[in-house]
């Protein structure tokens, strides 16, 4: 029988010795030899517009997450600092501690909880790699005290006995494994990630990127009635492409090279379901914002003579696509495709919209903290309906089952 009383007492004791080390002193002493500092912020420039949102003390967080992985990943830093005459100005007990982290690389996993054995302890599963390990951690404790949670993004460190994570945890409600195969590809357009092994390696490369999803990490899932609301697209290339008989099914609109093909009951909320042929790539995009939608999209197309795949090339939460278009500055090629179509909003409706989105910047924190927010308040202070704004409310509390 495991004892987890005895794994929980090396954990402190590892956890005492080990941030000792590092906040005290290794952290800096890479950060000035290395100029590591520097390195990051360079790094994190293209990302200012989200850690302006964050605190600053999350910045440092992540700045000593990053530093602490330089040091102890495959091939880390910690390898030549074993014999600087810094390091072996440390007590014997520190040395070994160093000597045994470099032994057993740290890494970034993506991963979901499938058990837990006893407080504080969680059974993981990588969703890349399918390895499972144990953790312990004090920190994923209070995050799940105060909300669900869909998927892990921790930095972790192997003590003799277990797993325990460093810096700062991810925690995201609705993001799943598909959701981070997407972001990778928007964040590297020119690769193809044939392996799940391999995003990893990009997130090993430079984890920032990732570590900026944090910034979606209270969104929840959406849902409307039985259906989800998820971005299903794919691209199918197509050189013969003709619209000749496709008037029976579709709404056909056309615009600067473009065609849209509405599909008719289909293409409205929440489903969506449009299909967009570019002229110049000779490329089909197939988009929908439900599975049903989607699946009865390709089956309409594949009735007009095509033979296209009933998979979707990718499956994307909306709040991924909200997330990734914020983080990465650019929206996904069907929202491109759509704004050739769209009529300017008028100067009423952009006001209103700006007003419904002031009021959930301001009601969303108090929602995620545990708080009832002060509807009636918020919704006098940003010029909303106030019956709209408690049917806003109630309808982002209904998702998260409360």
């Amino acid at each position: 029988m495991t004892d987890y009383k005895a794994i929980q007492d090396h954990c402190r004791k590892t956890t005492e010795g080990g941030l000792s080390i590092l906040d005290d002193f290794l952290i800096y002493y890479a950060a000035d030899r290395e100029k590591l500092d520097r390195e990051m912020d360079n790094r994190l420039a293209p990302y200012r517009h989200i850690t302006r949102n964050f605190d600053p003390s999350w910045v440092n967080y992540f700045k000593a997450q990053y530093i602490a992985h330089q040091l102890f990943k495959k091939g880390g830093l910690i390898q030549k600092y074993l014999n600087h005459s810094a390091v072996k100005d440390l007590t014997e007990q520190e040395r070994t501690y160093l000597r045994q982290q470099s032994a057993q690389p740290w890494r970034f996993s993506f991963s979901v909880i499938t058990g837990r054995p006893a407080e504080d302890f969680y059974e993981m599963q990588d969703v890349f790699t399918s390895q499972k390990f144990l953790l312990y951690s004090t920190g994923v404790t209070q995050i799940l005290s105060e909300h669900p949670v869909a998927l892990w993004f921790n930095l972790i460190a192997f003590n003799g006995m277990c797993w325990q994570s460093y810096g700062p945890i991810g925690h995201y409600q609705s993001f799943r494994p598909d959701d981070i195969r997407y972001y990778a590809s928007e964040l590297n357009p020119r690769e193809w990630f044939e392996k799940d092994a391999e995003i990893l390696e990009n997130v090993e490369r430079n984890p920032l990127p990732y570590m900026m999803l944090m910034n979606g990490a209270t969104l929840p899932f959406m849902v409307h009635k039985d259906d989800r609301i998820e971005h299903h697209f794919a691209e199918y290339d197509d050189d013969a492409f003709t619209n000749s008989d496709l008037e029976t099914s579709f709404r056909i609109e056309y615009n600067d090279g473009v065609y849209r093909l509405s599909l008719k009951r289909w293409s409205d909320h929440p489903h969506f379901a449009t299909a967009y042929y570019d002229e110049k790539e000779e490329l089909l995009l197939v988009s929908a914002m439900t599975v049903r939608g989607f699946e009865a999209l390709i089956k309409k197309l594949n009735q007009h003579g095509y033979e296209l795949a009933p998979d979707p090339d990718f499956q994307v939460n909306a709040s991924m696509l909200t997330t990734a278009q914020t983080i990465l500055k650019k929206q996904h090629v069907s929202l491109q495709y759509s704004a050739l179509f769209e009529k300017p909003a008028s100067p009423e409706q952009t006001e209103a919209l700006d007003k419904l989105n002031e009021f959930l910047s301001l009601a969303l924190p108090e929602i995620n903290s545990g708080r009832q927010p002060d509807v009636e308040a918020l919704a006098k202070r940003t010029g909303v309906d106030p019956e709209m704004a408690r049917q806003m409310v109630q309808d982002v509390l209904d998702k998260l089952g409360r």
